[in-house]
Order: structure tokens, then C-alpha cells, then sequence
């Protein structure tokens, strides 16, 4: 009798155990959209379910309205988790309620998967359904992509510039097609035009963004660069790779930056930093105070600027709920037929949001201009509360 070997006995178990875990339970399980949470105010106009495997598909229907009329239906989908996703949903539920237009809402997860993707888009012309609402960029790339020109009209939200991605031609004449833009990025001459208004000697900027984002690159990073540069003005690049890496690299770049800037501008008084939407960069907005000396770090991002201490000193660019509820009135003028999508032009909100932050400005002694006040639609007190939101007071009268 032949005895197996050790090494004999490891591939046996070893094959085993590909065997045995090789089915069901190693095939990609979609992912649950349970994450995608309604706020309390919407959930009470609004009934939710969830079906597929692993709850991977969410359905929301009216708890109000009227019997008779038809109930619209909107296909979502979504490229993975996202806080943008939540509240671009939140908003799109509370538009919908208050135009009372009747709709059911199906959102499915692709996972960046470009074949499920497709298959997401199938299966929406198989239920012929009224409207696709995409959010993000990697969903508008998707439709420009593979649903171009089909019968049913297309919303995009919450994605990059179209017109610098490349998916749309300008900003004021529409698509020609079944999808309708909008964008979640103010041009760079706008925000510049912001920039010398706050420092008009202006010589420095230190741009921070994450050189893997492909999005922000194309919409951001390169835009910016070309027009600074035209402007004489000296960019320094900060540039990170991924979350993982990103303290550490800024927390060695931003003090050699500051350095090299002093060497043209020995007070930083006419130096900046420009904070892009980089995930990667502006959630080291700590790390990036703690070495930015007395430098402004002025974002494109709204939510940046927020409570506290750990907050860039002022945003000049769209607050994701504004750019939602733009889509959100793009989508209820196609339900109703008063628009077709391919007629509208890319949505941009104007003029920008612009948040402020005096505590942070203290700190560092920027002067904010009385017209940047005027217009902020967020400010933050010299204590970092919230006194001003969405262009609303929140002070006690």
C-alpha cells in the first residue's frame, strides 16, 4: 500500500477545499444597497423595499397621490457606495413630492461592473420604463457609452463636468439625443475670477488633487493648470496617490511647497492652496491645515468648509444637493413632457456656492470680501457653528 505523501495530502485538501468553496458561495454576490438610507422627512412620504439577492435592488413607491394617475417609473443606478448618492436621492424624493409628480423609483448597484452596467440598462428598456436617473460620473459614462440615442430619456447627476469629460459638446446648446447633463463643476475662469477678487496680488497656487482620479484630472487638475498658467501665475503641484498614502505624502510635500513659495512671496500673502475633489486630498483637510502654515486652502468642494477647525477657509464650486435638485427639476420637466432631454442644456448651478469659514480665516488673517459674504450660501461663525445654510440664517431672531 502506498502511503500518500504530506505534500500528497496538502494538494488533496487544498483541491478540496477549492471544490467545496468554488460554488455558490464564492460567486460575486451583488452587493446590498441597504446603505442607501432615506432621511425621516422623506420616508414618510415614501415606502421602501428591497428585493435580488442579498437586498441588492431598492424600490421606492409614493405613499401619496392620486390612484388614477399613472405612476412614472425611474430606473437609478448607482457605481458604488456614496454619501454624494444618499442625498442625491434624498433630493431627487423630496423634489418629487413637492411637484407631486406620481413615480416609482428602482436603484440598482452595477458595482463599476460595465457589463452589469449594460445589463442594468437592458433590463430598463425591457420594463420600458419612463426615466433613467444616473448618479455619478462612472454612471453618465456608462449611458453616454452604450445608451445613446435609445428611446428612453436619461438625467445624469452628480458627475464631473460633461463638456470636459468629452460627452457634451458646450454648455448651452443640448445634447441632440435622449440624455441630459448636468455638471457638479464651476469653469475654472469663473472661480479664478473669485481667487483674484480675494488676493489680488496673487503669485502662488499649490494645487492639491490625487493623480489616480481620472475624473477630477480631466475636469480639474488640467483645466486649472492651463488657465493658471495663462494667468502667469506659478503652480506647484501636490499630488497624492491613493487614501492609503495620502497623509503620509502630503505631510511631506506641503512644508517643501510652502518653503519653495517663499522664496517669491516671503510673507505667503500672495500664495494659495487650491483644494480639488479629490476624495483622497480634501479628507486630509487636517493634514493639510497642520502644514499649510498661514496659506488660505480654498476648495472647489462646498462641504469641505464645515464646522470646526478641520475646514478649508473657503469653497468656491457646487454643493452636491444643489447639483441634485437641478437634475431633480431635469427630470420631473421630462416626466411631465415639457422638455424633452435632448434640449436641455448642461445643468450648472449659478452662481456658484460659496462657503466660508471665519473662524479658519481668523486663524490664518484673511480678509474676506463683504461681497463673498453677502452671496455665501454656508457660513461658519468665528466659533465654526453654522450660521448661514443653503443661503438661509439659522440665527435666532
Amino acid at each position: 500500500m502506498i502511503r500518500p505523501s504530506n505534500l500528497y495530502l496538502r494538494l488533496l485538501l487544498f483541491s478540496f477545499f477549492l471544490f467545496f468553496f468554488s460554488g455558490p458561495s464564492l460567486i460575486a454576490v451583488p452587493r446590498s444597497i441597504k446603505w442607501l438610507k432615506l432621511d425621516g422627512g422623506i420616508q414618510k412620504n415614501w415606502d421602501v423595499s428591497y428585493t435580488g439577492e442579498n437586498n441588492s435592488i431598492m424600490f421606492i413607491m409614493p405613499k401619496w397621490g392620486n390612484d388614477d394617475l399613472k405612476v412614472k417609473k425611474i430606473y437609478s443606478i448607482v457605481p458604488k457606495k456614496s454619501s454624494s448618492y444618499v442625498l442625491a436621492v434624498n433630493k431627487l424624493l423630496e423634489v418629487l413630492y413637492q411637484e407631486r409628480v406620481q413615480a416609482q423609483l428602482i436603484i440598482q448597484d452595477f458595482e463599476r461592473d460595465e457589463k452589469k452596467g449594460i445589463r442594468f440598462l437592458q433590463e430598463a428598456e425591457q420594463k420600458q420604463v419612463d426615466l433613467i436617473f444616473t448618479l455619478g460620473s462612472e454612471s453618465a459614462a456608462l449611458v453616454h457609452k452604450y445608451f445613446k440615442g435609445k428611446a428612453i430619456p436619461v438625467v445624469t447627476s452628480t458627475n464631473k463636468d460633461p463638456v470636459a469629460l468629452g460627452l457634451m459638446e458646450n454648455y448651452t446648446d443640448g445634447s441632440g439625443n435622449n440624455i441630459a447633463t448636468t455638471s457638479l463643476n464651476v469653469p475654472i475662469k469663473i472661480q479664478l475670477n473669485y481667487l483674484f477678487q480675494l488676493v489680488p496680488d496673487l503669485k502662488n497656487i499649490g494645487l492639491i488633487y490625487n493623480r489616480n482620479h481620472k475624473q477630477v484630472m480631466a475636469t480639474e487638475v488640467i483645466p486649472a493648470k492651463k488657465e493658471f498658467h495663462k494667468q502667469g501665475l506659478k503652480v506647484f503641484d501636490i499630488a497624492v496617490e491613493s487614501h492609503k498614502t495620502a497623509k503620509e505624502t502630503l505631510a511631506l510635500t506641503l512644508p517643501q511647497v510652502v518653503e519653495a513659495m517663499r522664496k517669491s512671496d516671503p510673507g505667503l500673502k500672495k500664495s494659495i492652496f487650491w483644494l480639488t475633489a479629490s476624495t483622497a486630498a480634501f479628507s486630509q483637510i487636517k493634514t493639510i491645515n497642520q502644514h499649510a502654515a498661514q496659506i488660505p486652502v480654498i476648495t472647489s468642494v462646498p462641504h469641505v468648509v464645515k464646522k470646526g477647525d478641520d475646514s478649508a477657509v473657503l469653497a468656491i464650486g457646487i454643493d452636491r444637493r444643489n447639483n441634485a435638485h437641478l437634475a431633480s427639476l431635469y427630470a420631473v420637466k421630462i416626466l411631465r413632457g415639457e422638455a424633452q432631454a435632448g434640449d436641455l442644456k448642461v445643468g450648472v448651478v449659478t452662481p456658484p456656492d460659496i462657503a466660508i469659514s471665519f473662524k479658519i480665516a481668523r486663524k490664518i488673517g484673511l480678509k474676506i470680501p463683504f461681497d463673498f459674504f453677502e452671496s455665501a450660501a454656508f457660513i461658519y461663525d468665528y466659533q465654526g457653528n453654522t450660521v448661514r445654510s443653503f443661503g438661509e440664517s439659522l440665527l435666532k431672531k
